[in-house]
């Protein structure tokens, strides 16, 4: 019925422009498939005005000011009284000068480090989407977009869960699937496994929930043609903007986009931008060169990584979003997933791969993997700085001996330019606030993966679980103890401090210095707070995430073919969608159709399963939930094309430094009399 609807639809008989014609917002179709025309971007050089390089400039002058500052530190501030008390805070203080050093020298140039190339045709590409248990509907989607890469290749389903409904989604879609006996070794082991069933000359890898876009081929291979390259690297974007990763007041930022858009190309001027599993490219050649992917630790993309640069194979980050997964929904799936990268991490540098003494790298290889090692011990740096002010407070021990006054002449030029720095070097996605309560979060976990520096434990690689189910609020709650504990300790300290200076109790260094440690523990009980704040106020209100639209709908009876309702959806997921309607109209039966046009004018009809009316509407609106109910394969997926392909190239705007795209040409809320003829 939904496929005749098509043809009855009231008002809609006509369509004005052929879909074999170009398409809005200057898309083109190929081969029967929707794919965006893109525009060239020169690579950006390190200057930003008037030829003058400024972030140069900035980074050298920071560096030469933080040294000084340091070295006042050690010469004139040092406590003989409290020397190891002293010497903790300072190293700790040196610890971030040295990381900005090697921020500064890894990322004064971002730009791509080389030209598009389109690919040559009849290269063989297999596709390998590995899968343990995540959800069959996750999974589809991906397989969709698969099924929509439009260069020709071959996709494979990886199944460690070994799964009879996982093994007829790909017949239905038609992929291979490939199983194993046992699941040893986890991912890497299931990769390595599919290597030796198949004979693809380049391995695409996406992780069960990442999506790739329909150009994602065109967009890489052609880098293939050095033959040293042994992959390319492509940012991991999101489309759930709702995620505990991302910003609540601007969703465009999440926390691992400042590594994707400003450390990893910076990596690529010393051929050490590595390996993130995915969504990537990788040569046959080069995992066979090195034994295939590394089993030997958690975290087996960056352990390849250092084998492969180490046989002198070469890396590159192409800083172009070309796929799109979906971010962690808690607090606990966060901490699970850096627990294990940051676990990984000391695996590798405990191990004969140790890229400090891995023979065949070269020294800024080196360098650049180690600044990326060092990242995880910033946790112990945030400690120092939570300690420091609550133990003065409570112990009336300073860590110096310096007048207030000298101090802070000294330490704000310090601080100012810390900021300044690392905004300017950061291009904009250094976020001063959301980068601190997100070190705040992962302190506790990085303290912990350290251990496996210095003991020898087998750990168990662990999916990132990518939904949510009935216990999400109590496991929030049990992922933020350590931080109630800790808010609550630095809390009473700071009214322990207030009450010490209201009865004028004895401090050995000034009421200005007491009152500077009072601050600095009330700026860390508000950080900690704002972080709580954050995790535990989250709602969880769906199993899957709905999509902010703007677009024309109406409500069709499917007996009768008439309209119901015009409407306007304002989001939307595979599962059901929300939209508008005038307060006076009421939708009741069965029988009920959401229709509407995508903005490449693909007409979707689907069957209402139960509706449900929210108190919290508009003036004069009336908002309206629905649940999809049974649909067709055909109508399923041009919607999963539509929600999960073309929806998040819209609400994810930033999508690198080239190629440049442009959506805005579009206007979404066209209404649907303007799309075709009443």
């Amino acid at each position: 019925m939904q496929r005749e609807l098509n043809r009855n639809y009231p008002k809609i008989n006509s369509y004005p422009v052929s879909r074999a014609e170009v398409s809005p917002s200057g898309w083109i179709q190929q081969r029967g498939r929707i794919a965006p025309r893109v525009k060239e971007l020169k690579p950006q050089s390190r200057i930003n005005a008037a030829g003058i390089p400024i972030i140069g400039i900035i980074s050298l002058c920071s560096i030469v000011y933080f040294l000084y500052y340091l070295g006042w530190r050690v010469i004139h501030t040092l406590n003989p009284d409290a020397l190891i008390f002293s010497w903790l805070l300072l190293i700790a203080e040196a610890f971030g000068v040295f990381n900005y050093i090697l921020f500064s020298w890894m990322t004064q140039d971002i730009s791509p480090v080389v030209a598009h190339k389109p690919p040559r045709s009849g290269i063989k590409v297999d596709v390998f989407v590995p899968t343990y248990n995540e959800e069959v509907d996750i999974l589809e989607a991906t397989l969709t977009g698969c099924n929509q890469i439009l260069y020709p290749h071959i996709t494979y389903v990886l199944d460690d869960g070994n799964r009879a409904d996982v093994k007829e989604l790909a017949r239905k879609l038609g992929c291979k699937y490939i199983v194993r006996d046992e699941n040893q070794h986890a991912k890497a082991g299931n990769i390595n496994h599919a290597l030796k069933k198949t004979s693809g000359e380049f391995i695409v890898v996406l992780d069960a929930d990442m999506v790739p876009q329909p150009e994602f081929l065109h967009r890489t291979l052609g880098y293939f043609e050095n033959e040293r390259l042994a992959f390319v690297q492509t940012p991991q974007e999101f489309f759930n903007l709702d995620s505990i990763q991302h910003d609540n007041k601007k969703i465009s930022w999440h926390e691992q986009r400042f590594f994707y858009r400003v450390i990893q190309p910076g990596k690529n001027h010393s051929n050490a931008a590595f390996w993130c599993g995915s969504p990537s490219i990788v040569r046959r050649t080069a995992l066979e060169d090195v034994g295939g992917v590394a089993v030997e630790s958690i975290t087996e993309d960056i352990h390849t990584s250092v084998r492969l640069h180490s046989r002198g194979w070469e890396s590159l980050f192409l800083n172009e979003v070309l796929a799109y997964g979906i971010a962690p929904q808690t607090m606990s799936a966060f901490l699970l997933q850096r627990l294990r990268w940051a676990q990984g991490t000391m695996q590798l540098y405990r191990s004969k791969d140790s890229p400090i003494w891995k023979p065949g790298l070269t020294f800024k290889q080196r360098i650049s993997y180690l600044s990326s090692f060092l990242a995880y011990f910033e946790s112990f740096q945030k400690l120092c700085f939570i300690l420091t002010p609550t133990i003065i407070i409570l112990f009336n021990i300073f860590p110096m001996r310096i007048d207030a006054l000298s101090f802070l002449l000294r330490w704000t030029p310090y601080f100012l330019l810390s900021l300044v720095a690392n905004q300017i070097g950061g291009r904009g996605y250094f976020r001063y606030f959301q980068v601190e309560k997100f070190n705040m979060l992962k302190m506790f976990i990085f303290i912990k993966s350290t251990l496996t520096l210095f003991i020898d434990k087998p750990l168990k690689f662990k999916v990132t679980p990518k939904s949510i189910d009935n216990s999400v609020y109590q496991d929030e709650h049990r992922a933020m103890r350590s931080f109630m504990a800790i808010f609550g300790l630095i809390a009473g300290v700071v009214f322990f401090g207030l009450g010490r200076i209201i009865m004028s109790g004895g401090i050995s260094a000034g009421l200005f210095s007491y009152l500077i440690a009072l601050l600095w523990s009330s700026y860390n009980a508000i950080l900690i707070l704002a972080s709580l704040i954050k995790v535990l106020k989250k709602q969880h209100e769906r199993a899957e995430y709905r999509f902010p639209v703007q677009l024309p709908s109406q409500i069709i009876n499917e007996l009768s073919i008439k309209v119901v309702a015009e409407t306007q959806i304002v989001n939307i997921s595979t599962r059901g969608a929300g939209f508008l309607i005038d307060g006076d109209t009421s939708l009741a039966g069965p029988n009920l159709l959401l229709c509407f046009f995508t903005p490449d004018h693909v007409f979707i009809d689907i069957p209402i399963n139960k509706i449900h009316t929210r108190s919290d509407s508009p003036a004069g609106k009336k908002y309206i939930g629905v649940s999809f109910g049974d649909m067709s394969d055909y109508i399923r997926s041009r919607l999963l094309e539509y929600i999960f392909i073309r929806l998040p190239q819209i609400s994810c705007s930033d999508r690198g430094l080239h190629p440049e795209r442009d959506y805005r040409k579009y206007p979404l809320n066209q209404p649907i009399y303007q799309l075709a003829e009443r």
